[in-house]
């Protein structure tokens, strides 16, 4: 066979076709991007940066950790931003949704949209989008109709992550969860999805806006892989 051809098939097989540029990127060289700094837009998010770099921040705890990065799957992803909408919409935070009986688990959601993989694995978290310390106050503006969030002594207002900000503030309390950083952190995973989807009117109530995030775990293997949540 050709080397060429076998070059185009391997990346046929490995990388499906379309898949976004930003995924291709090394996590160094997507980070190293300005927009990836720009602060969170709560109003009107660029969900597709945001789910890139939630997928680049895992990549980069990865490399890390002496890790192959993950490549990323359409299907995993697709699995991944339909759940993360879901519990935005519907109001609730967990595994299951009760709400489609054709995607109450994981397992359900991503047979879905891909059958590639032997074992799947979910991880979700939900953190504030505000960058605040673990004490904090709020007040009303009536004049911006807003909540807004600051240092009761300095008065110091507090304002949202960048989007590479708060993606790896994301991963690394993953990492702290032992069931998520075993999927996080397995060798045996090639594959991922992540996206997020952030509450829909921020800065109306006293504690600060957030975001419901996903990750989608697949290997094609015929090891027994430990089961997280």
């Amino acid at each position: 066979m050709n080397w060429w051809i076998f070059v185009q098939l391997y990346q046929w097989v490995v990388i499906p076709p379309n898949t976004p540029a930003d995924y291709l990127l090394s996590d160094a060289a997507f980070f190293a991007q300005a927009r990836s700094q720009q602060p969170l837009n709560l109003d009107h998010p660029d969900t597709l940066l945001l789910d890139v770099a939630i997928f680049q921040a895992t990549n980069e705890v990865r490399r890390q950790f002496g890790l192959s990065a993950f490549l990323y799957d359409p299907g995993l992803y697709q699995a991944a931003r339909t759940h993360a909408e879901s519990m935005i919409q519907k109001h609730y935070y967990g595994h299951d949704n009760f709400y489609s009986l054709a995607e109450l688990t994981s397992a359900k959601r991503i047979k879905r949209y891909t059958n590639r993989f032997n074992y799947t694995a979910e991880n979700i978290g939900q953190y504030p989008t505000i960058d605040t310390p673990d004490y904090f106050s709020a007040r009303y503006n009536g004049n911006t109709h807003q909540y807004e969030y600051f240092d009761v002594e300095t008065k110091k207002l507090y304002r949202p992550f960048s989007y590479a900000g708060y993606a790896r503030t994301a991963v690394q309390e993953w990492l702290h969860s032992l069931h998520h950083r075993a999927s996080l952190l397995s060798p045996l995973y090639t594959h991922i999805g992540c996206a997020a989807r952030l509450s829909p009117n921020p800065y109306s109530e006293r504690r600060p806006p957030f975001g419901r995030l996903v990750q989608n775990f697949g290997a094609q293997c015929t090891s027994q892989l430990p089961t997280t949540h």
